[in-house]
């Protein structure tokens, strides 16, 4: 069986980096993460000069890094007066590193997500899709109400009466009319309107 693994307390840390610089820190100079840029809070590729955004850990730390590099390489002589290149370090790691930690400031962290077994996982998300046609299934009964009363079955054609008013109920059309005649044996001329067949009923 492999050993558990074992996360990195650094990966729910939330970081603020700043270039704190006068010059922009563009994704061609290593603003970028796994290939991918950073965008700044103007939404282009890139951190502007003095600017500031909240980032996980790994990926302020990359940047950090990679923004330090540069600076030093920007202040390295990397030539003497006379154009020979001095063959000193263009950094110490206690540089690069101090100046690194100058561009972050750790803010918080965020709580690490409970670890589930797969088939809980699925269970939960049963109970999720339950839920939903719970909801779908009251939404359904709500729409049969209207204003405070339930909506009465549909009308039977052949029912002459309403059987709790005594009432003739209200047809359709001309046909469903006719049909309740026919039904009762009541004369009628099928040429004659919708009302005045209904009228027979009476």
């Amino acid at each position: 069986m492999p050993p558990a693994t074992v996360s990195n307390p650094n990966d729910f840390k939330v970081v603020k980096f700043t270039n704190r610089n006068d010059f922009g820190f563009t994704p061609e100079m290593g603003c970028m993460y796994d290939g991918r840029p950073i965008f700044g809070i103007t939404g282009a590729p890139g951190i502007n000069g003095e600017e500031s955004i909240v980032l996980p850990y790994h990926i302020a730390q990359r940047l950090a890094t990679n923004l330090a590099k540069i600076v030093q390489l920007r202040r390295a002589p990397t030539v003497d007066q006379a154009g020979i290149p001095t063959g000193v370090p263009l950094w110490s790691i206690e540089d690069l590193e101090q100046l690194k930690q100058s561009y972050l400031e750790e803010m918080y962290s965020e709580t690490k997500p409970v670890a589930v077994s797969e088939t809980d996982r699925l269970f939960a998300k049963v109970e999720e899709y339950k839920k939903m046609v719970d909801q779908l299934m009251e939404k359904g009964a709500e729409s049969l109400v209207i204003e405070g009363s339930i909506v009465d079955s549909p009308v039977d054609p052949l029912q002459t009466t309403d059987s709790v008013s005594g009432q003739i109920p209200v047809f359709a059309d001309k046909q469903d009319v006719i049909a309740a005649l026919e039904t009762r044996g009541i004369p009628h001329d099928k040429r004659l309107g919708k009302d005045k067949l209904e009228a027979l009923l009476k």
